[in-house]
């Protein structure tokens, strides 16, 4: 059989030096890479995730986001796949700009100058013009240490686990939702929304508070709402792989 597995987390550059990232290791996704020996896999993670033993795994790095969705889309549109794990941490947000508070100041003052001049009361939309497009530094380079007060203007990436049922109609998908400190039906039902929202057949449901170095609490949630609970990454990843592949067989039979 064929798996696409995505693991690790990506990082979103803000100058040609410093970046935004998360505390994902990939370890999860390696283990479960490691339960497949036999199979294929093309393993998709960030550059410094744990990378699988498997020696069938096809070790794809990647930075940010838009270079996942890119090496996503390049090996689903040309690989038979049967089964996808996307266990990566992707970046909600990249930074789309960098200023200051005085560049955004002055191009506030900009905007209110050229939009009334008679000195009126501006529009509320004036004033968001001017905040959401200040002047912006030169992220292509190393921004100086000596700069004060920096201000990351944010934008959202894609959502990569949105693409993957219309790239892959036939595979069989895991996703994942990380929240934390939440209860435990507050993490079940945003797991399992997520697995409506994405078509998915199976959605691993995580709390960062349950995740330590020797234990990794987690459910499996299915299409019928069952949930699966699990102590460690291992027994996750063993768990992961017995459904899916229980989940390709019974769909081949059909």
């Amino acid at each position: 059989m064929n798996f696409l597995i995505t693991a690790g987390g990506t990082v979103e550059q803000i100058d040609s030096v410093r970046s935004i990232t998360n505390s994902a290791t990939g370890r999860l996704g390696s283990l479960i890479a490691d339960e497949l020996a036999g199979h294929k896999v093309w393993y998709i993670c960030g550059k410094n995730a744990i990378r699988p033993q498997n020696p069938r795994a096809e070790i794809l790095p990647v930075g940010d986001t838009a270079a996942l969705e890119v090496e996503v889309r390049q090996v689903l549109e040309t690989r038979r796949i049967d089964g996808i794990i996307h266990t990566m941490a992707v970046s909600d947000y990249r930074v789309s700009a960098l200023t200051t508070p005085r560049l955004m100041a002055e191009s506030l003052l900009t905007v209110l100058e050229n939009r009334c001049p008679a000195g009126g009361l501006p529009a509320r939309e004036e004033i968001l013009r001017g905040i959401q497009h200040p002047q912006v530094l030169d992220r292509g380079r190393k921004i100086s240490s000596g700069e004060q007060n920096l201000i990351l203007i944010l934008e959202p990436t894609v959502k990569v686990i949105s693409l993957l049922r219309g790239l892959a109609p036939g595979a069989v998908l895991v996703g994942c939702k990380l929240l934390h400190d939440v209860p435990t039906g507050t993490l079940i039902s945003a797991a399992y929304a997520l697995l409506q929202k994405n078509h998915c057949d199976f959605v691993l449901a995580n709390d960062a508070r349950d995740i330590q170095e020797d234990r990794h609490a987690a459910y499996l949630i299915d299409r019928d709402a069952r949930m699966t609970p699990y102590g460690d990454k291992q027994s996750i990843a063993r768990g992961i792989v017995s459904r899916i592949i229980a989940e390709i067989k019974e769909n081949s039979g059909k």
